[in-house]
Protein backbone atom coordinates (compact mmCIF):
# COMPACT_ATOMS: atom_id res chain seq x y z
CA UNK A 1 0.00 0.00 0.00
CA UNK A 2 1.03 3.57 -0.64
CA UNK A 3 1.82 5.76 2.31
CA UNK A 4 -0.57 8.60 3.10
CA UNK A 5 1.04 11.99 3.24
CA UNK A 6 0.97 13.60 6.66
CA UNK A 7 0.31 17.08 5.30
CA UNK A 8 -3.16 17.98 4.18
CA UNK A 9 -3.51 19.85 0.95
CA UNK A 10 -5.25 23.19 1.35
CA UNK A 11 -8.42 23.70 -0.67
CA UNK A 12 -7.98 25.88 -3.74
CA UNK A 13 -8.75 29.52 -3.05
CA UNK A 14 -11.22 31.39 -5.17
CA UNK A 15 -9.83 34.47 -6.87
CA UNK A 16 -10.99 37.72 -5.30
CA UNK A 17 -13.51 39.77 -7.18
CA UNK A 18 -12.43 43.22 -8.21
CA UNK A 19 -13.91 46.05 -6.20
CA UNK A 20 -16.86 47.64 -7.98
CA UNK A 21 -16.55 51.23 -8.96
CA UNK A 22 -19.74 53.08 -8.26
CA UNK A 23 -20.65 56.53 -7.14
CA UNK A 24 -23.26 57.25 -4.52
CA UNK A 25 -26.50 58.77 -5.75
CA UNK A 26 -26.85 62.37 -4.59
CA UNK A 27 -30.17 64.09 -4.04
CA UNK A 28 -29.53 66.17 -7.17
CA UNK A 29 -28.96 63.01 -9.25
CA UNK A 30 -32.21 61.52 -7.97
CA UNK A 31 -34.05 64.77 -8.75
CA UNK A 32 -32.70 64.74 -12.32
CA UNK A 33 -33.76 61.12 -12.71
CA UNK A 34 -37.27 61.91 -11.47
CA UNK A 35 -37.48 64.83 -13.91
CA UNK A 36 -36.28 62.84 -16.94
CA UNK A 37 -38.05 59.53 -16.24
CA UNK A 38 -40.79 58.78 -18.74
CA UNK A 39 -39.82 61.70 -20.99
CA UNK A 40 -36.30 60.78 -22.11
CA UNK A 41 -34.89 57.45 -23.34
CA UNK A 42 -32.97 55.49 -20.72
CA UNK A 43 -29.72 55.61 -22.71
CA UNK A 44 -29.91 59.41 -22.87
CA UNK A 45 -30.54 59.64 -19.11
CA UNK A 46 -27.50 57.41 -18.55
CA UNK A 47 -25.30 59.72 -20.62
CA UNK A 48 -26.64 62.79 -18.84
CA UNK A 49 -25.94 61.37 -15.38
CA UNK A 50 -22.67 59.61 -16.39
CA UNK A 51 -23.96 56.22 -15.28
CA UNK A 52 -24.75 52.90 -16.92
CA UNK A 53 -28.18 52.02 -18.27
CA UNK A 54 -28.37 49.24 -15.67
CA UNK A 55 -27.68 51.74 -12.86
CA UNK A 56 -30.43 54.03 -14.14
CA UNK A 57 -32.88 51.14 -14.46
CA UNK A 58 -32.17 49.81 -10.98
CA UNK A 59 -32.38 53.23 -9.31
CA UNK A 60 -35.66 53.96 -11.08
CA UNK A 61 -36.95 50.62 -9.81
CA UNK A 62 -35.95 51.43 -6.21
CA UNK A 63 -37.57 54.87 -6.48
CA UNK A 64 -40.68 53.28 -8.02
CA UNK A 65 -40.35 55.35 -11.20
CA UNK A 66 -41.44 54.21 -14.64
CA UNK A 67 -38.96 54.71 -17.46
CA UNK A 68 -41.49 53.80 -20.14
CA UNK A 69 -41.92 56.62 -22.61
CA UNK A 70 -45.43 58.01 -22.86
CA UNK A 71 -45.31 58.25 -26.67
CA UNK A 72 -44.10 54.69 -27.09
CA UNK A 73 -46.28 52.37 -29.18
CA UNK A 74 -44.71 49.34 -27.55
CA UNK A 75 -47.22 46.74 -26.48
CA UNK A 76 -50.08 48.06 -28.58
CA UNK A 77 -51.77 45.81 -31.06
CA UNK A 78 -51.39 46.51 -34.74
CA UNK A 79 -54.54 47.40 -36.57
CA UNK A 80 -55.32 44.84 -39.22
CA UNK A 81 -57.46 46.00 -42.09
CA UNK A 82 -60.27 43.66 -43.01
CA UNK A 83 -61.33 43.61 -46.64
Amino acid sequence: MAKKSKTKSAPARKPRKAARNFSVWSAADEAKLRKLAGKTPTAQIAKTLNRSVAAITFKAFTLRLSLRLASSRRGRRLKVSRR
